[in-house]
């Protein structure tokens, strides 16, 4: 037997240890006794992990001759507890990270079981959405998860980027930023979010662990302004590829098409150091990058999957959302869940005034009870419709999802309009 407990600070080397023999085993390991000692982006986040029951560390210790005062840790993960933009409002998001297990302990269900525990913990604390960056999108498609999104990755030669290395006539200059200038930068990351789900109100503690320093160096990160005012920034770090030098720039935001002219300038302007530039784009609308090259064939451009994403709580989820008004009617909901046993049944959903209420009416197992429910629908579906990652009538095209008839699936779609959905933080 196992326990899901918080991973205490004096374990923190074994925790690392086992994060990095699953992600990075080619590296040479590093240990650590205090959490201050860590890289600024692993002090972020809440670890758990599993441990073996009393019973179960008396056997291993008999087994080895050693026992361990801590406890037998089995399996890991991290926590970051977020706040996102989502069809208008903000809303609470858990990151999941750090899903590792030894290979003395693998296969042998602990995974599951890991995440079972987590969506318990989440639900406790009124958490109704969860995303995560998986190292393969069918295993925790699998526990419910599902791709949320895509955005686009650019390799170019600078040069390639000089079309925006027009002169300024004094408009605007660029400066080096320091991470306690993190309202301005919320500013800028604010307006470039607009309309797309799922975009972070990054905190202080984010600012300067997560994109002011990194895991080996810290990257540069410069920002343009104009009379006094932030209007854009570039997160940035050179690194030594394959027989080439690179720029990589980690993030970037800007308020309007000027301003994502003068990081596109900032970043050609780096052709005496570098072969190579790559950088991260966006959903893609107006302005794009090949519409404003003047050679587009010069710019590599790469169509990436996004984050996953995981309904929690249905009940929860479905009244924390706001609507647009023209969504009007009731509907009742079969849903299908094999991890979270509270999500699977049939939900009654009524919506009205931008508003939805949501009860249960059939225990587990989808379509359960008497009467045919009008939707049926597996979560991972559900929560793809949630953040708005595609249209309900392409869900039904994939036999994702079943509607009785014409009257439901335009109710459904009056509910979860699609939209740009790009969750930018990676964790």
């Amino acid at each position: 037997m196992v326990e899901y407990r918080p991973v205490p600070d004096e374990l923190i080397d074994e925790f690392r240890g086992i994060v990095q023999y699953a992600f990075a085993p080619a590296e040479t390991p590093e240990s650590y006794e205090r959490v201050e000692d860590l890289p600024g982006p692993a002090r972020v986040g809440a670890r758990r992990g599993l441990f073996a029951s009393a019973g179960n560390a008396e056997t291993a210790a008999g087994e080895t001759g050693e026992s361990d005062a801590g406890g037998d840790l089995r399996c890991v993960c991290a926590h970051h507890w977020f706040t996102v933009a989502l069809r208008g409002d903000d809303h609470p998001l858990v990151g999941l990270s750090a899903v590792a297990t030894p290979p003395e302990h693998r296969r042998q269900g602990l995974v599951e079981r890991l995440l079972v525990e987590s969506l318990r913990e989440y639900r406790e604390r009124d958490q109704h959405l969860s995303a995560l960056w998986p190292f393969e999108y069918g295993f925790y498609r699998r526990y419910g998860w599902a791709r949320a999104g895509s955005y686009v990755r650019y390799n170019c030669p600078p040069e390639a980027l000089a079309f925006a290395a027009e002169p300024t006539d004094g408009r605007g200059t660029f400066r080096e930023l320091a991470s306690d200038e993190y309202d301005e930068l919320n500013r800028v990351l604010d307006a470039h979010n607009e309309g797309y789900a799922l975009g972070m109100r990054r905190t202080e503690e984010w600012w300067q662990y997560r994109v002011f320093e990194g895991w080996d160096r810290d990257p540069a990160v410069y920002g343009w302004e104009q009379n006094g005012e932030l209007r854009g920034y570039v997160v940035s770090l050179i690194e030594e590829g394959e027989g080439e030098t690179e720029l990589i720039a980690r993030d970037l935001a800007f308020v309007d098409r000027e301003a994502y002219l003068q990081l596109l300038r900032f970043l050609s302007y780096h052709d005496s150091q570098v072969e190579r530039v790559r950088f991260r784009g966006f959903p893609e609308r107006n302005p794009l990058l090949f519409d404003l090259a003047e050679d587009p064939r010069a710019i590599e451009c790469e169509l990436r999957p996004g984050a996953m994403v995981r309904i929690v709580d249905v009940p929860a989820a479905l009244e924390a959302l706001s609507y647009p008004p023209d969504a009007k009617g009731r509907l009742t909901i079969a849903v299908s869940d094999s991890l979270a046993d509270w999500n699977d049944g049939t939900f009654a959903v009524e919506v009205a005034d931008g508003v939805a209420t949501c009860r249960q009416i059939g225990g587990r197992g989808a379509g359960s009870g008497d009467d045919s429910p009008d939707v049926t629908i597996d979560v991972d579906t559900l929560s793809q419709l949630y953040v708005g990652h595609s249209p309900v009538e392409r869900a039904v095209r994939a036999g994702e999802l079943s509607a009785g008839t014409d009257a439901v699936r335009e109710l459904l779609g009056a509910m979860f309009p699609p939209q740009d959905v790009f969750l930018r933080e990676e964790f």
